[in-house]
């Protein structure tokens, strides 16, 4: 009984630093300081997670050096997502941040192409925070906002046919188109084929 109390009391504790947290500012206020489309609406806008991990005076050394070294290498969202929870265990902070950053940046894929498919992933699986802080993203990477909207994010939306007609249109090269192909076929299917 004690043990539950006690951890009801730090969810509770928790969630009261994450209320005065500055993510949520950045999450309220990022649409309008990042994109000049006023029409672009993002729909993670509220979202308030559950658990953003442990506190800075809950933290041993291992988590403030892991913690520091996310936030080194995401200047501008910091902590936001997956990270805050996963320094609760190192063991899994490390590893995962390092598996993060190899597959963002440790590919042959461009800046911008990478952006390209994290905004894919992201709406196939309705992850629209993810969607919404990658738009920032990918804008700075030298996507429109015209080739971010075109991806589709409703409940049915994400289907070849319209990343076919939506998106491939909208994009500049051949490279570009195939790789959009590649990861749609890969997000629909969950294999690719040989051609």
């Amino acid at each position: 009984m004690l043990a539950s109390l006690s951890s009801s009391k730090n969810l509770t504790k928790i969630n009261n630093i994450f209320k005065r947290h500055v993510i949520v500012k950045i999450i309220e206020q990022w649409p309008r300081s990042i994109s000049n489309s006023e029409d672009y609406k993002p729909t993670s806008i509220g979202f308030k997670p559950r658990y953003i991990g442990p506190s800075e005076d809950e933290m041993s050394n291992e988590q403030r050096e892991i913690r520091d070294a996310i936030v080194a290498s995401r200047p501008r969202t910091g902590l936001t997502g997956p990270f805050g929870p996963w320094l609760a265990i190192p063991a899994i902070a490390q590893p995962s941040q390092a598996l993060g950053r190899a597959c963002r940046y440790g590919t042959s894929l461009s800046f911008q192409e990478s952006e390209l498919v994290i905004l894919l992933t992201g709406a196939k699986f309705k992850s629209h925070t993810e969607f919404d802080v990658h738009t920032g993203e990918a804008l700075k990477a030298g996507w429109t906002m015209t080739v971010i909207e075109s991806i589709p994010r409703d409940d049915d939306g994400f289907t070849f046919e319209n990343i076919q007609s939506q998106v491939i249109p909208k994009l500049e090269n051949e490279r570009q188109k195939a790789i959009t192909i590649f990861t749609t076929e890969l997000l629909l299917n969950y294999s690719v084929s040989d051609e």
